[in-house]
């Protein structure tokens, strides 16, 4: 049973093992998954050399990359600039010399520093009136003085100089990525980062990317497209998919632009916070820093009835009065990415669903069966949801009664397995991820 296979301890729905791979470790974000979970996926999969897979949200690339390493052809789709530049950058055929020849001619410029546009920027550098800044004035500098320089670079060692750029900015940043935040280090103020910091992180960087480039080329066919899968997906070809493996955003109210704000705004994406609103606002609604449109949709099964029913007895003690509505927004944007899907898919097609389960006001929402329902409600055929993991909640999902202590419980996640075509007759009807746990 895939549950068994599940149950073997591997962490398939954590990066942990990207961080000793060669180009995955580039940047490595908290939110991707295990390249195994690919590899399981198109092992338990009609899936052929030459057949097309996909991952409407890709984050930092690990299907296209791992799909490239096998020879399979791919795209990636990704709202969040940075991250599609990340992916992007990952999957780049590049002469090891020609990057280093790259990074040496930009040496000088790093050297000596240019002003940085965002040194006057929020809370990016330090100002008479800030108690807290994200970069010292000398790595900003450094960087920018790179950045520029590399506009002389031609060919793929551009993307990777730039790459290996935001690695040591980010590297010698007083503030590091932490969930839905980004913390400060502790005694961030008495190890002031500097330029030989920023330098050495660089040309560490730089060394790696380079091995990596000798020592694991591209094979396969991969292609990243920076947008909104909500409406990328129906202009792909129809029946031109065989696997999806991906993970949405969760339903956690977590804003991913403002986790990867820093690194969006070095690489010149945006200029603005109104340009970092347009990037919310192209982006699934699983959170409610942004005044979404309203849903329209309802329709999502008997389950998601249950659970909006639930909620509408806890009416004022939601952190946000606005979670109700997100909850609803939330689902009927999965409810087009799952038509829109099977629209693309061939016969044989299967999605996998990376998600979790959530809570708010002390009300569990089974985000892995209603996604289920869902899927079945516009013509998938649900295969199996299975547990990788249980998740710890926070104190935002439970109730919040004065004078007693919050109680958190325990969330899960789970792969949601969708297949185009029904079981096959006489096969067993795969258990739901309540029944996985018992």
């Amino acid at each position: 049973m895939l549950i068994e296979q599940f149950a073997s301890g591997d962490s398939y729905s954590t990066p942990d093992s990207l961080y000793s791979l060669p180009r995955h470790r580039w940047y490595v974000i908290k939110e991707a998954f295990s390249p195994e979970l690919f590899n399981l996926a198109i092992s338990t999969s009609s899936t052929a050399k030459g057949d097309l897979v996909i991952d409407p949200f890709c984050g930092s690339g690990t299907l296209p990359l791992t799909s490239s390493f096998l020879g399979y052809r791919s795209i990636g789709v990704e709202v969040n600039p940075f991250l599609a530049f990340v992916a992007r950058t990952k999957l780049s055929v590049c002469n090891p010399q020609s990057l280093e020849r790259a990074a040496l001619s930009i040496l000088p410029s790093i050297r000596c520093g240019t002003p940085s546009p965002l040194e006057g920027l929020s809370t990016f550098c330090r100002r008479r009136e800030s108690d807290k800044w994200l970069f010292n004035r000398s790595v900003l500098r450094s960087f920018e003085g790179g950045w520029q320089a590399s506009e002389s670079v031609s060919g793929p060692a551009k993307n990777i100089v730039r790459l290996m750029l935001v690695r040591a900015a980010m590297e010698n940043c007083n503030a590091v990525a932490d969930g839905k935040c980004l913390r400060y280090r502790k005694e961030w103020k008495d190890n002031p980062y500097g330029r030989q910091d920023f330098l050495d992180s660089f040309d560490s960087w730089v060394v790696k990317a380079r091995d990596d480039l000798k020592d694991l080329p591209i094979h396969g066919s991969a292609s990243i497209i920076n947008g909104d899968a909500r409406k990328v997906l129906s202009s792909l070809k129809p029946k031109c998919v065989s696997l999806c493996v991906t993970s949405p955003p969760y339903l956690n109210s977590f804003d991913y632009s403002d986790v990867y704000r820093p690194e969006t705004f070095l690489i010149k994406a945006v200029h603005s916070n109104k340009d970092l609103r347009k990037v919310r606002l192209a982006s699934v609604r699983s959170h409610v820093q942004v005044k979404w449109p309203k849903p329209k949709l309802n329709r999502f099964g008997s389950l998601y009835n249950q659970t909006r029913k639930q909620l509408a007895t806890k009416e004022g003690g939601f952190w946000d009065p606005r979670i109700p509505q997100m909850v609803q927004a939330y689902f009927e944007d999965m409810h087009g990415v799952l038509k829109d899907l099977l629209a693309v898919s061939s016969k044989k097609s299967r999605v996998w669903l990376i998600v979790s389960t959530s809570a708010y006001a002390g009300v569990e929402i089974p985000v892995d069966m209603i996604l289920a329902q869902i899927g079945e409600r516009v013509g998938w055929f649900l295969q199996e949801i299975a547990t990788l993991r249980d998740l710890r909640a926070s104190g935002q999902h439970a109730i919040r009664v004065p004078g007693e202590d919050v109680q958190p419980f325990h969330l899960r996640e789970s792969a949601v397995i969708l297949s185009a075509e029904p079981l096959r007759k006489g096969s067993t009807k795969p258990r739901d991820a309540r029944s996985s746990n018992q």
